[in-house]
């Protein structure tokens, strides 16, 4: 948050409480609450004044924004990163950078990861592709199925399905 940011926050909140603010204010507060993001210290203040009558301080500021950095971090799940496992140092500072992002209220998720690939597929998938069995259509699934519960009914009733014409006639 740059001097000027600090400046608005002061300016939203005596919006609220009527303070007077001059540079020494904005000084002291940029201080206190300049590593926060502006739109987070922002929001933190709407919250508060939502709340609360009493004038808000820059520590006010600090615990709306850890709470709701928390929040976010409690709805996302970390996905690993991709750099080499092996290589702790590296793998820590991907991790957290990762979470910093969530916790900024940023998106890391990845649909299916790996880079996109420019052209056909390669030919070993291709020739799996071709040698897997076809589905069977609409109307040979409904075909099989027919067959099959004419002889589920056969097999319990086998007279029943063969009926002969009787050539005696009625009596």
């Amino acid at each position: 948050m740059t001097i000027e940011e600090a400046i608005d926050i002061l300016k939203t909140a005596a919006a609220y409480d009527q303070r007077t603010i001059g540079k020494t204010d904005a000084v002291a507060w940029h201080a206190v609450i300049g590593d926060l993001p502006f739109a987070d210290a922002q929001q933190a203040v709407f919250a508060y004044y939502a709340e609360s009558r009493e004038r808000i301080m820059p520590a006010d500021v600090r615990s709306r924004v850890k709470a709701m950095r928390r929040d976010r971090l409690a709805r996302e799940v970390v996905p690993a990163p991709e750099v080499d496992p092996d290589s702790p140092q590296s793998y820590r500072t991907a991790l957290a950078a990762m979470i910093r992002k969530l916790g900024d209220g940023l998106s890391v998720r990845r649909a299916i990861g790996g880079p996109v690939r420019e052209g056909p597929p390669p030919e070993a998938f291709t020739a799996a592709l071709e040698a897997m069995p076809k589905p069977p259509t609409k109307q040979e699934l409904a075909a099989q199925q027919a067959a099959e519960s004419r002889a589920g009914r056969e097999a319990l009733n086998p007279a029943a399905d063969r009926k002969e014409p009787d050539d005696a006639g009625p009596e």
